[in-house]
């Protein structure tokens, strides 16, 4: 077993990292088929507004807002009966945080509207124009959002259902049977290999559906049955060729596209061998840390390979390696 697994190394903050800092109260186990209009009755209420999945920014003087009362909501064609409700926010007295599509028809006004911005969730995370904690709670809408207009029938009977608790669950009438929001397991790790001279190497891929020479961890679905430690090596195993023997977890993150969780893990390889799988990956190598920092040190989009940029989890996991000399 390697130095790295033997010890728990000291990790990079977590303050860089998209999507985590959801600090709303959900409070789901109390929610009755009152909830919803009790909550927007508080003089507090803000809506995130979302239009064909983009998230709805008004622009100010280079300033960016993502909430919006419900008067504003309505004039800008917000679709009233597809409400939903996020939670409360401790940090603002508990005024409810709430999300609601707008209709198709009053999109096309709403892009001519210069004070207005449409942006992809992505796109917020990266830029960073909207407070951190924000972006939790867009991540959550989104996912919600996703899941209630792709799930409007049962599953079981064919019914169509309605929704219910403020949008935390779908029911069917019908056949009485009860839908809840989806969330997809995603393993991503680091795997790690040292050498008979001692030098360790991660293992980073360019993947196929990346535009660019930009190299990342691993990464899969998890199967059903099957517990976290086994999904990392079938992946990594599946996808390099490399067997794996310790399995370490380190950390989650949300990841809305449209509703992953991704375990960050990191891998002991028992070889370095590697045999791709050519539909997954179109290269993939063993890098120093050295290396690693040269290619930390070049920005997303470069023409030489580089890694993800810090707002993803791959990156917190490359960026732990590499610093836990």
């Amino acid at each position: 077993m390697t130095d790295f697994f033997a010890t728990v190394p000291a990790m990079p903050s977590f303050d860089e990292m998209g999507y985590i800092h959801n600090r709303l109260q959900r409070d789901t186990e109390h929610r009755d088929e009152t909830s919803l209009d009790d909550m927007m009755r508080q003089t507090g209420a803000r809506y995130f507004l979302f239009a064909d999945g983009k998230l709805v920014l008004s622009v100010k003087d280079e300033r960016y807002n993502g909430l919006f009362c419900q008067d504003r909501a309505e004039r800008l064609g917000a679709d009233m009966g597809k409400i939903i409700l996020l939670g409360s926010d401790p940090g603002e007295r508990f005024a409810p945080r709430l999300a609601i599509p707008i209709k198709p028809e009053a999109i096309e006004a709403l892009e001519a509207d210069p004070t207005y911005e449409l942006w992809t969730v992505r796109g917020v995370g990266l830029k960073g124009n909207l407070p951190a904690d924000q972006l939790g709670a867009i991540a959550q809408a989104s996912s919600l959002l996703s899941w209630h207009e792709n799930h409007q029938f049962c599953a079981k009977c064919g019914h169509q259902t309605h929704v219910a608790l403020a949008g935390a669950r779908r029911d069917c009438p019908q056949c009485e049977s009860l839908h809840f929001p989806r969330t997809d397991p995603v393993v991503i790790m680091l795997a790690l290999h040292k050498d008979k001279d001692g030098v360790e190497r991660c293992l980073l891929g360019n993947h196929t559906r990346f535009e660019g020479p930009m190299y990342s961890t691993l990464a899969g679905f998890m199967e059903q049955g099957e517990i976290l430690e086994d999904a990392v090596r079938r992946e990594i195993e599946e996808e390099a060729g490399i067997k794996i023997g310790a399995v370490r977890y380190m950390a989650s993150q949300p990841w809305p596209f449209p509703s992953s969780l991704m375990l960050g893990c990191y891998a002991q390889a028992l070889g370095d061998t590697l045999s791709l799988d050519e539909t997954e990956l179109r290269d993939a190598q063993w890098y120093t840390r050295e290396e690693v920092r040269e290619m930390m040190a070049r920005p997303v989009g470069d023409p030489e390979p580089h890694v993800p940029g810090s707002f993803s989890i791959a990156a917190w996991l490359i960026r732990g390696w590499v610093d836990a000399e």
